[in-house]
């Protein structure tokens, strides 16, 4: 089977189920947890006066690193056991064994896909963050100037998944972009305040 007809098929078991609006809500919900965290790491390092951009950037991979391995093994192993959970259900309701059919193979690749969309996405959420830390030096910007552009990047980060979650529930689009937006600034009143203790 030629690597086409294996990715099509992959997308028709995938659309089979409903994965496809679990992925999109782990998508949105799980790159919204990156990005409020890579902008706790960087409110943080600024009032602490990390002032070198590697140590910076190796805290945010690391931080990225670890909430996409956590989302995709978390998703992987919680979206395995439902959809057993449904497969051996659905075998004693039917009194036929669902093994080795297309609806067992389904269930496979739903679970797959929901872990790799959970696992990219606040992987995604939070690199894009640190982004001008990471081009600080080719950029030639100050470290100040990179904290200031990384918090507006986090800033429209968390717009942009309101207006697609607007989308998604066919709301206002303003409207929920900026709802994103007041939880970056409360998040950023909150790390603020750490400084006063």
């Amino acid at each position: 089977m030629s690597f086409r007809k294996t990715l099509a098929r992959i997308r028709t078991l995938i659309k089979m189920g409903s994965s496809e609006d679990i992925a999109k809500r782990y998508f949105v919900m799980n790159a919204f947890d990156g990005a409020l965290t890579a902008l706790g790491i960087i409110l943080g390092s600024w009032l602490a006066g990390v002032s070198d951009p590697k140590i910076l950037i190796l805290a945010g991979l690391g931080a990225s690193i670890a909430m996409g391995v956590s989302g995709g093994f978390g998703a992987y192993l919680t979206e395995s056991a439902i959809k057993k959970k449904e497969i051996a259900e659905f075998t004693e309701a039917m009194l036929e064994d669902f093994e080795n059919t297309i609806h067992h193979e389904a269930a496979k690749w739903e679970s797959i896909f929901v872990a790799v969309v959970d696992g990219l996405s606040p992987f995604l959420g939070s690199v894009i963050s640190f982004l001008p830390f990471i081009f600080a030096d080719s950029l030639e910007l100050s470290m100040d100037s990179a904290y200031i552009a990384s918090i507006l990047t986090t800033a429209c980060t968390l717009f942009l998944l309101g207006i697609y979650l607007g989308k998604m529930s066919q709301e206002n689009l303003l409207t929920n972009g900026i709802k994103m937006l007041v939880a970056g600034v409360v998040t950023g009143i909150l790390v603020m305040c750490l400084d006063f203790l």
